[in-house]
């Protein structure tokens, strides 16, 4: 569990760096990505990844706090998903069972 973690602080930190400089080059809302056909294929993907996390958020969390993550997800992508993996791991005290199933195990 320690090496996931510390991908997915590495993933933050980068996600994180990586989000505000692209804002600074660019807004999101002139973002000429969707006009591209891999742009539109690179969305397709992402969200069918962000469909498949939020689904595993959803059969571990409450309604309310898988709604809240969701949005994260949505709004800032990856970055959500390396938070949401550390979340995991701690809240798991290092028992990979309950790290994938929650307390459904």
């Amino acid at each position: 569990m320690t090496i996931a973690k510390l991908i997915s602080y590495c993933i933050a930190i980068a996600m994180t760096v990586v989000i505000f400089w692209a804002q600074s080059q660019v807004s999101i809302l002139d973002s000429p990505i969707p006009e591209l056909p891999w742009g539109v294929v690179s969305l397709v993907d992402l969200y069918a990844g962000f469909t498949l996390f939020g689904l595993w958020i959803i059969y571990k969390e409450s309604l309310l706090k898988s709604f809240f993550w969701i949005v994260g997800l949505i709004v800032l992508g990856n970055l959500t998903t390396a938070v949401y993996v550390i979340y995991s791991i701690r809240k798991s005290n290092g028992d990979v069972t309950k790290f994938f199933l929650g307390d459904k195990n």
